[in-house]
């Protein structure tokens, strides 16, 4: 009798623990169903919640660099050819992932008018917004017959002009070839004058500014500052370059400052004034 209670007391257990085994194997086949459903759908519901949450409008919308008033300084044909080299990032079925994005980017940053990799977002609406760190047009210099914009870092601006057709100083006579748009034009003597340049401007001194010559064969690197009535002031080495026998550079600046609030000319109304020296000296237009 014994083994009778406890044979029916083990087949009760059995019974129990196999229907635990197919409770847990039920669920264990509907999850399974339920990740393999997902990830065969998790694109198609992507894309349909990309079209329920954006808008038929959608754009780029890039914040130009602006000047200190808060004017785009960027021409209007410019901004016309970028949008249009950015707009293919829009097409197609990618909203709101990361390959527009990257697309729209890309495509700034290859027009050589920004530093580094410009940042690109989507908007609410599906739209995308670039920041970027622009390079802000500095003078011109003239090569070969055309005038070619570059940045405060001497980088070449996707800009080029007839001569004395940019209304920016122009830099003359580089030594070295136009290393083309996007690249830096590596020479010394060119970003002498743009430091000089600086300078000027720091010290109310572009007014009467119209470029600068950088000189040519054993007189390269001797500045010339070309005003706009006819004259050449002898500067010679750029700021913090001074060549021997010269001034500081802060003297010279200090020369031309004094001359303007003397004569109301930075170059004395001379058609060659040269600072460099112990001395002042000058030739006047009637000499």
């Amino acid at each position: 009798m014994a083994k009778k209670k406890k044979s029916k007391k083990a087949a009760a257990q059995n019974a129990e623990r196999n229907k635990k085994i197919a409770l847990i194997s039920a669920i264990a086949l509907a999850t399974a169903g339920v990740f393999v459903s997902a990830g065969m759908g998790i694109k198609a519901v992507d894309n349909r919640a990309a079209e329920l949450i954006t808008s038929n409008e959608r754009t780029i919308q890039i914040n130009w660099g602006q000047g200190e008033s808060g004017y785009i300084w960027m021409p209007i044909s410019e901004r016309a050819r970028i949008n249009n080299k950015l707009a293919p990032a829009l097409q197609g079925s990618d909203t709101l992932s990361w390959h527009p994005l990257y697309q729209a980017s890309r495509a700034l940053a290859d027009t050589g008018w920004v530093n580094g990799d410009p940042v690109a977002r989507w908007t609410d609406d599906g739209s995308i917004i670039i920041d970027a760190d622009w390079r802000v047009p500095a003078a011109v210099v003239r090569d070969n017959g055309r005038d070619y914009l570059i940045d405060f870092n001497a980088n070449v601006l996707p800009l080029d002009y007839a001569p004395d057709q940019s209304n920016q100083f122009v830099i003359h006579n580089p030594a070295l070839p136009n290393p083309g748009t996007g690249n830096q034009w590596d020479e010394p003597e060119i970003r002498d004058a743009l430091k000089l340049l600086a300078q000027l401007r720091a010290n109310d001194l572009l007014a009467q500014v119209e470029g600068i010559d950088l000189g040519t064969n054993r007189e390269h690197g001797i500045l010339q500052i070309i005003t706009n009535g006819g004259g050449r002031i002898m500067f010679g080495g750029g700021p913090g370059r001074s060549r021997p026998a010269e001034m500081p550079s802060e003297v010279k600046i200090e020369r031309l400052v004094a001359l303007q609030t003397k004569t109301g000319r930075i170059d004395a109304g001379a058609v060659l004034l040269d600072v460099r020296g112990q001395d002042i000296t000058m030739k006047r237009h009637d000499n």
